[in-house]
């Protein structure tokens, strides 16, 4: 890790020490449990047809889930995430998730990781899909060098008679990069052999080259592309003097990417939601621009 990474992300140690204050030790609490607690809801009938078009997946990082009525206007307002088909979210409280999940109709499955020392508050990631959820899983990750349990949320998701495995999943910061490595072969070797389509996705909290690295070759060796390579930063926060960091990464196996993009809205978070269009047409040509899709806040 480069002498400038580790300054930053000391900068975050001490901001989080300093805003937790004595509270760290009395509210961090890791549910273990690898089904409850559990929220979910199937209330949303999909009213499209796949048809050989694209799906469109989102994964957006929604700070401590302090603003969900942004997030929401975020989610309405940019033509490019609009109705997207998979939404991965993180740092999710069930209150939030169901807003969204109502508001934008989505079915949904959440699973929080902990509750966080910050805000004794629930806090863990969640699926939501305008497709039929056949069945959904916890992953717990190791959670090297940190009390704060972390995992991943999966879900199996119906699209058209074609199934898909979707993840959502939020990294620790003071993982080291092979660490990253191990936890990724973990959760891609959970993944059933019968899938052929799988979309993992959310805050990898890759704050270095060499962190991007491990996670990118773990991912190659088991067949998967990035969806949202060379889409740039995706998050800036004050604790880190506002420095422009690529945490957020979609990564996908048996699919191509047709576009990709982030919007560059941090009304709602310090991340940036990211998006992927993709096709179940292996060997169909990916018409893939050069430059990523933007949408930039008016």
């Amino acid at each position: 890790m480069d002498k400038i990474s580790l300054i930053y992300i000391f900068l975050l140690l001490v901001s989080s020490i300093t805003l937790n204050g004595c509270s760290i030790h009395r509210y961090l609490y890791n549910y273990t449990n690898l089904t409850q607690p559990r929220y979910a809801s199937q209330k949303f009938t999909a009213e499209r047809n796949y048809q050989n078009e694209d799906i469109k997946i989102l994964s957006y990082n929604i700070k401590y889930a302090k603003r969900i009525d942004k997030a929401i206007t975020i989610l309405k307002k940019y033509e490019t995430i609009k109705d997207a088909d998979i939404l991965l979210l993180q740092e999710m409280d069930k209150e939030g998730v169901k807003k969204i999940a109502d508001t934008l109709k989505y079915n949904y499955v959440y699973y929080p990781a902990v509750v966080h020392p910050l805000h004794g508050k629930d806090f863990g990631n969640a699926i939501l899909s305008k497709w039929p959820i056949i069945n959904d899983q916890k992953i717990i990750l190791p959670h090297f060098n940190s009390n704060k349990q972390r995992i991943a949320v999966g879900a199996t998701i119906d699209i058209d008679g074609k199934k898909v495995m979707a993840f959502s999943l939020h990294l620790g910061i003071f993982v080291k990069p092979d660490q990253r490595k191990i936890i990724m072969d973990g959760l891609i070797a959970a993944i059933p052999a019968e899938i052929k389509h799988c979309v993992i996705g959310g805050d990898f909290n890759t704050f270095t080259k060499k962190d991007r690295k491990n996670i990118q070759d773990a991912f190659m060796a088991a067949d998967f592309q990035s969806a949202t390579k060379d889409l740039g930063w995706t998050n800036k926060n004050w604790a880190l003097l506002n420095r422009k960091n690529t945490l957020d990464h979609i990564y996908i196996r048996g699919m191509k990417t047709i576009a990709k993009g982030k919007v560059i809205d941090r009304s709602a978070s310090d991340h940036l939601p990211i998006w992927t269009d993709l096709n179940f047409e292996e060997n169909k040509q990916a018409v893939e621009t050069n430059e990523p899709a933007l949408a930039t806040k008016s």
